[in-house]
């Protein structure tokens, strides 16, 4: 049986251009759109599962975000969620891409639920899952605190320590495959690109972007997940009255890592 990095080779790293700039991307099935965000320690191959699975179903798009993977980095050095939305918006744009159910992970729930904010007719379906809130409103030392913390991890330790540090607290299944899985990913991650997104989990915040009782919006929060905890998540659906919110057992911060299938078949219930 083939390991999850090998599997992952299957599905090719794609780029495209649009306004002076390269985006990577990785894609598999036909039908309905399907596009999925990473999170912050995360790319498009560690969508693997999803790729594989849910292309049976939809035309799956897994972007790696700007500075991560082939991406191009945003422009400005210090950007919210809504930089991150139009570059997004452009991506789609130039795939033909006119509606879509849009997935966000962790940081990419914040990213995610900007392009909703702003591009309401683009997004058939909303699912943010294990969402990392954002610091916006936080004490300032807090927010710088969390903005140096991983470029700092980065410039330390490298790719792969930072994988073998990080790893095991992402997911409540670390086995080997799953290890290295991470570390590959981790591997396409520029220092520009991380700076960039860590100042988007500092001084943003989720809440800019929601709306009370918001429409067409799906949560998912993983009960083992040590990094947007559960409690937190409800926190956010009962402080917005989101009315659709799911749970993964035995699932750590890559829910859809952790327990493909179980988060694969909450995606499918929205076909």
């Amino acid at each position: 049986m083939m390991t999850l990095v090998e599997q992952l080779a299957q599905f090719e790293l794609k780029t495209v251009q649009f306004n002076g700039v390269k985006q990577s991307y990785r894609e598999a099935g036909e039908g309905k759109h399907l596009v999925l965000l990473h999170g912050i320690s995360s790319g498009s191959g560690s969508w693997v599962k999803q790729l594989q699975s849910l292309s049976q179903h939809f035309h799956v798009i897994a972007w790696d975000a700007p500075g991560y993977g082939l991406s191009d980095p945003l422009e400005m050095t210090q950007p919210n969620a809504m930089d991150f939305a139009q570059r997004l918006k452009a991506m789609v744009d130039a795939l033909g891409l006119e509606h879509f159910i849009l997935v966000g992970h962790s940081l990419g729930a914040l990213q995610a639920a900007a392009f909703n904010a702003l591009y309401p007719d683009s997004v058939d379906a909303l699912m943010i899952t294990n969402v990392a809130q954002g610091y916006k409103g936080h004490d300032e030392k807090q927010q710088q605190a969390v903005f140096e913390k991983r470029p700092k991890m980065l410039k330390e330790l490298g790719a792969s320590e930072m994988a073998r540090s990080r790893g095991p607290h992402l997911v409540a299944h670390a086995s080997t495959e799953v290890m290295q899985l991470i570390e590959a990913v981790m591997q396409q991650i520029s220092l520009t690109g991380f700076i960039q997104a860590s100042y988007l989990l500092a001084y943003d915040a989720i809440q800019s972007y929601l709306k009370i009782q918001q429409p067409d919006t799906y949560v998912i929060k993983a009960m083992s997940d040590g990094i947007t905890p559960p409690q937190d998540i409800q926190a956010l659906v009962d402080g917005y009255k989101l009315e659709h919110c799911y749970q993964i057992e035995d699932a750590g911060h890559l829910s859809y890592l952790d327990q493909a299938d179980q988060f694969n078949q909450i995606l499918l219930s929205l076909n």
